[in-house]
């Protein structure tokens, strides 16, 4: 068996362990609220995120209000996650930029995404592939690197190299399901 084939064959076999695959983040209902809710579970675990995205997005739902808003406050309200200062100030100015460019909406083009504060390579392909199905890249977090590396898909262990091997193995039409299915099967299947 290649090395195709056995990624094709894995990415088969997750499928169907998890036949309703799809993000743990909640709380979010716009297209605005997920890019925020993606770029606030970097190194959190997604029901952290749910927790603060809730009091979060009731104060400031949208581009133009968080924008504003006042960053102390912003850090009070997201401050049981992990890097909430540096997060505080990232999604603020996410917000300003998108507000002021954008009329509050991402984009949908993965090199606009990045130039965003706060919004690398993963952030926005996880973004755009759940939302859009983009299949601009591939999104690797700890999860994916994980399932990854233990099938011998990659040697890597940076993410964006990752993101290439990957990119590489699978088929375009495929790479908006890597993330979600890797996560749930790293989350729950494979032993810390």
């Amino acid at each position: 068996m290649t090395k195709k084939e056995k990624a094709e064959k894995l990415l088969e076999d997750i499928e169907k362990m998890f036949p309703d695959a799809d993000t743990e983040l909640k709380n979010w209902n716009t297209p605005f609220q997920f890019l925020i809710c993606v770029m606030l579970s970097a190194q959190t675990m997604d029901k952290q995120v749910n927790r603060v995205t809730k009091n979060l997005f009731s104060k400031y739902p949208d581009a133009k209000s968080l924008s504003k808003a006042n960053i102390d406050d912003v850090k009070k309200t997201i401050g049981s996650i992990n890097y909430f200062n540096t997060k505080s100030k990232h999604i603020i100015e996410t917000a300003k930029t998108l507000d002021k460019e954008y009329k509050g909406d991402p984009p949908k083009d993965v090199k606009k995404l990045q130039e965003l504060p706060g919004v690398g390579y993963k952030t926005a392909n996880v973004f755009l592939n759940q939302i859009y199905q983009a299949n601009q890249g591939i999104g690797v977090d700890t999860h994916v690197r994980k399932v990854a590396r233990k099938f011998g898909l990659t040697k890597e262990n940076d993410a964006d190299k990752i993101a290439k091997d990957l990119e590489k193995l699978y088929p375009r039409k495929d790479w908006y399901k890597i993330n979600k299915y890797f996560v749930l099967y790293g989350r729950y299947k494979m032993k810390k």
